[in-house]
């Protein structure tokens, strides 16, 4: 049976609406006096700044006076923006200045604008001392009508908080048992798909074997099952990775044996897709410590998802490097490429973009990707090439390192 609202809340309701419109109230007298206050902080400093510029202006020669004048005409013009209009001799006086050759006169009307000045500055700081106070009380009835509020509120927080934890925890479970079931779906469908795509594959091969009329055909039937072992071997070894049941076994490894490794094993795939494999390894060993079991599946996913995505006739091109203490690979294929909002997700298990929805996968192969190189100390990235097609990127620490 749901609980019912207790009886003091229901009756505090009106309670709450009219601390809400005090507290609104308070609020938006603080934000409009907290604006008149900076407004008033602008006028004070454009005053001052006026002040200096007249200051400046004596004893200077008369060909000095127009530069600084027309800054001090732009300071009139600010301060009148702001709603502080200019007294009415200021400009007449700024226009008479530049005409004044004699320098009596005008050190005198200087001295005059100088006395005009400040009395506008001690009527800018005093505008802003009363705005200050202003907002000194202002926030006072603030902060203590929100700490009332506050307490009036604790002890309905800590009941409703214990309804929360209860749903949370419900959700929870909830949550828990999807994902279990998400995991154990992929795990049995897995098991259940091994036995029959090796019996295929075997059957395929050794009627290959024979090189009867039907040897182009079983190679197609082996290039199919051989693709489809690579994603239930995906399936499976995500699902796994995320029980945290595996182990890696590191141990001293050439980088390029475990490439040509990943590379012979998705040749069928390649030939029955007509894309070409492009790898030149170099010539220098690159060695790391590395499960290369592990590690030359996640490079199978990688080669595959670049192949599914390849049209017939491209390449997909294969670059090992050495770049300081880390091991570069880079495998690019010449597809559509990848949508800017699919970059940041295209890592994530399950996660698909429209491409790859479209020519087929089970989106788990660059997650696990991923995995394999986290265990690794290594780090993976997706980026679109300026020529087209996109380029997934594996850094991987050297055993140098």
């Amino acid at each position: 049976m749901p609980e019912t609202i207790p009886m003091p809340i229901a009756r505090g309701f009106t309670g709450w609406l009219v601390t809400a419109a005090a507290l609104a109230a308070l609020m938006a007298g603080f934000v409009l006096s907290l604006r008149s206050a900076a407004r008033q902080f602008e006028i004070a400093l454009l005053a001052e700044r006026q002040a200096g510029l007249i200051a400046g202006l004596s004893g200077q020669p008369l060909e000095k006076i127009p530069p600084r004048l027309a800054e001090y005409r732009a300071l009139v013009a600010q301060e009148s923006a702001l709603g502080s209009p200019a007294r009415s001799d200021e400009l007449e006086r700024i226009n008479r200045l530049p005409a004044m050759a004699d320098t009596a006169r005008r050190e005198a009307l200087l001295a005059t604008m100088m006395a005009g000045e400040r009395a506008e500055v001690a009527a800018a700081r005093a505008a802003l001392d009363h705005s200050r106070r202003r907002m000194l009380v202002l926030g006072g009835m603030l902060t203590m009508l929100a700490l009332a509020s506050a307490g009036a509120g604790l002890w309905r927080l800590v009941w409703a908080n214990r309804a929360l934890e209860r749903e949370v925890a419900a959700r929870a479970m909830q949550l828990q048992a999807v994902d279990r079931s998400r995991r154990l779906f992929f795990a049995k469908a897995g098991h259940e798909l091994r036995t029959p795509v090796a019996a295929m594959r075997s059957l395929a091969e050794v009627t290959l074997a024979a090189e009867g009329d039907q040897a182009a055909a079983l190679r197609d039937v082996v290039a199919q099952a051989q693709f489809l072992s690579h994603r239930i071997d995906e399936m499976l070894s995500l699902a796994s990775a995320e029980e945290g049941k595996p182990v890696l076994m590191l141990a001293p490894c050439d980088l390029r044996d475990i490439v040509a490794g990943a590379l012979s094993a998705a040749g069928p795939f390649a030939r029955l897709v007509e894309v070409d494999l492009a790898y030149d390894p170099p010539a220098d060993p690159v060695r790391l410590r590395a499960d290369g079991r592990w590690l030359g599946q996640a490079l199978l996913a990688i080669i595959d998802n670049g192949l599914k995505i390849s049209d017939p006739g491209a390449a997909l091109e294969i670059v090992l490097v050495r770049e300081g203490a880390h091991a570069i690979l880079s495998i690019a294929d010449h597809g559509p490429g990848m949508g800017e909002a699919d970059l940041p997700l295209i890592f994530e298990a399950y996660y698909q973009s429209e491409e790859g929805r479209h020519r087929g996968g089970t989106g788990l192969g660059l997650a696990l990707a991923r995995w394999v190189a986290d265990q690794h100390g290594g780090a993976i990235r997706a980026e679109n090439r300026p020529t087209g097609g996109a380029r997934i990127v594996l850094s991987l620490p050297m055993e140098e390192a």
